[in-house]
């Protein structure tokens, strides 16, 4: 194919990509998004947080709560794979972006898959950054 023909294709036919905050796209239900937690029937076996490639997943018995840290998980779907009563399961949607890193929350006193949102704690903000800047050399 010539470069004229090229040219004139590209230039008499639709874009093979959308014009993305003014369209959307339809997720298909088997792409990744985010994991949820049904944890009023969660029994704190804590095999997700184990699992965890990331260690995205802090379980606290006590409180009975569940945190993920949204920035380090990977959706690999380790964590729904290896819980043995089935409470965890992934979304096809995604969390909507920001600039605040999140921590969602999840507990047995909330209806099932809900959650509440708190900021990354600054320790845990820190502690990323100085890693990032000792993997890039950069003082």
């Amino acid at each position: 194919m010539s470069m004229l023909t090229s040219t004139l294709k590209n230039l008499f036919s639709r874009p093979d990509t959308i014009r993305y905050p003014k369209e959307s796209t339809e997720i298909p239900t088997t792409n990744r998004g985010r994991v949820v937690w049904d944890m009023q029937r969660c029994i704190w076996c804590r095999l997700c947080e184990r699992n965890c490639p990331t260690k995205a997943i802090v379980t606290d018995k006590e409180r009975k709560t569940q945190t993920i840290t949204r920035v380090r998980c990977i959706a690999c779907r380790t964590c729904v794979d290896v819980c043995p009563v089935n409470i965890i399961k992934m979304e096809s949607v995604y969390s909507q972006p920001g600039p605040e890193r999140e921590v969602h929350v999840y507990g047995a006193d909330m209806a099932p898959f809900e959650y509440r949102v708190e900021s990354m704690p600054p320790s845990l903000r820190d502690a990323s950054r100085l890693r990032k800047r000792d993997n890039d050399g950069t003082a």
